[in-house]
């Protein structure tokens, strides 16, 4: 389905709303609910990887992170396959068919191998005992063939039923989708609230493949209540442009925080993940089309570090319909460590407090584009090196993604001027590690308004 959801729709979902409080997805994400309504903030995490892909832990000792760390909903996005019960011994990164199927008959899920050595997508015999100390002897059954010894995955429908709970915590289904060019660039995107998966994509460059992967999930999920949310542009080095989604309209949310460059050193002239989020917007601004949504995401793969960013979600149940809507709405914000105790939006004022549970000194950035900006784009050519692939930047106007103003506390307000085209907040707690753009830590980030 396409990502805008009717004014109708999001009325069904999230109850009664005053008519006069509510601005249209596009120009403003945000909608007041009656005090009837009353809504909350649910965190979450809608990409993770585990042992279905290439992952480090089994799915279940994933899973139960999230809910012992205090999250609220999270979905098991893993490459390329749903966790589902067809009988598999493939996947993302690893093939390791058995030389004998009898002893699988009757079987389902997918089998992995456990490996004697750690590489990337291999299952260890230390993950497997993390698991078995956690969740007991039963919690991991194996099948040995020869000289190979597999281990069942558990699968979607089995981990929804050990982890989620009504109202306590909620398990949404989806994976992350790849495709790649022959240069190397890779498009990864994540399709939500889905249970369907279609092949990887590989075309000559990003557009395409985000354009035939968009098309593709129309096609496949038509009728379903879905997302599609492009993944990291800075991965691998640069892989997709503002361009590319300024071309695209119809794709609404995008991965803010996530993975830096891998094993690349950034390009100093190259653009980072809010100055991408702020020229698609100011386009998109200008030309009166719906406004990016940036979503906090963690990819997380190992879970020896700490978590590198989240969402929050206002809705009034936690429940996939209302957080679908409220995402769609965009009524959410990116964070790394920092929250809001408020955040409203009048259709004209943009009103923010921090929720302080530290003592320090705090920042309020509003940060916007003006009518008149450049919207000149200029490419450069950067040569294969020791430190990077070959690749070509696009390169834009320092007047997109200015700070219209800034406050030094934890309260404050920024109301739209008429030269411009929308105001954002972002929030950081000022300490000598404090760095510019997506790795500002702690920090958090609202979604744009107009």
């Amino acid at each position: 389905m396409a990502f805008n959801v009717s004014r109708r729709d999001f009325l069904k979902v999230s109850g009664a709303i005053a008519a006069a409080a509510v601005v249209e997805v596009g120009s403003s994400p945000i909608a007041h609910a009656a005090p009837t309504q009353v809504k909350r903030w649910f965190k979450g995490n809608l990409h993770m990887h585990n042992q279905w892909s290439d992952g480090e832990p089994l799915p279940e000792w994933a899973i139960d992170w999230y809910k012992s760390h205090g999250y609220d909903f999270i979905c098991p996005s893993d490459h390329n396959l749903f966790q589902s019960e067809k009988l598999r011994f493939d996947g993302f990164g690893f093939e390791n068919p058995p030389s004998d199927l009898a002893p699988f008959k009757n079987e389902t899920s997918l089998w992995k191998v456990i490996s004697p050595k750690t590489a990337w997508a291999k299952l260890t015999q230390k993950t497997v005992d993390e698991t078995i100390a956690k969740f007991g002897n039963d919690s991991v059954r194996t099948i040995t063939v020869g000289d190979k010894t597999y281990v069942r995955m558990t699968p979607y429908a089995e981990l929804e039923r050990m982890f989620a709970e009504p109202g306590k915590f909620l398990m949404v289904p989806g994976y992350e989708q790849t495709g790649g060019c022959e240069n190397g660039q890779q498009v990864h995107v994540n399709f939500i609230n889905v249970r369907d998966v279609f092949p990887y994509i590989s075309a000559e460059t990003p557009k395409e493949i985000l354009e035939r992967t968009f098309a593709k999930g129309q096609e496949l999920y038509a009728g379903q209540n879905y997302f599609f949310m492009a993944n990291h542009p800075l991965w691998r080095y640069y892989d997709y442009s503002p361009n590319d989604l300024i071309a695209m309209p119809q794709i609404r949310v995008f991965e803010l925080n996530n993975n830096g460059f891998g094993d690349y050193d950034g390009h100093p002239q190259g653009w980072k993940p809010e100055k991408f989020w702020d020229v698609v917007n100011a386009h998109r601004a200008a030309h009166d089309q719906p406004l990016l949504l940036a979503m906090g995401s963690d990819d997380r793969h190992s879970y020896t570090s700490p978590p590198k960013a989240w969402c929050m979600v206002r809705a009034a149940n936690l429940a996939i319909e209302d957080v679908m809507a409220a995402i769609q709405a965009g009524d959410m914000y990116a964070s790394n460590g920092l929250d809001f105790a408020d955040l409203q939006f009048d259709g004209k004022t943009l009103s923010v407090k921090i929720d302080v549970r530290e003592e320090g000194a705090y920042r309020i950035m509003f940060i916007g584009t003006k009518k008149d900006y450049d919207p000149a784009c200029r490419s450069i050519e950067v040569e294969k090196g020791p430190r990077n692939p070959a690749r070509k930047i696009d390169l834009y106007s320092d007047s997109i993604g200015v700070v219209l103003d800034t406050v030094e506390g934890v309260e404050g307000s920024y109301t739209l001027k008429a030269d411009d085209l929308y105001v954002r907040a972002k929030i950081v707690k000022i300490g000598p590690k404090l760095r510019p753009d997506w790795e500002s830590a702690p920090a958090a980030w609202t979604q744009a308004y107009r």
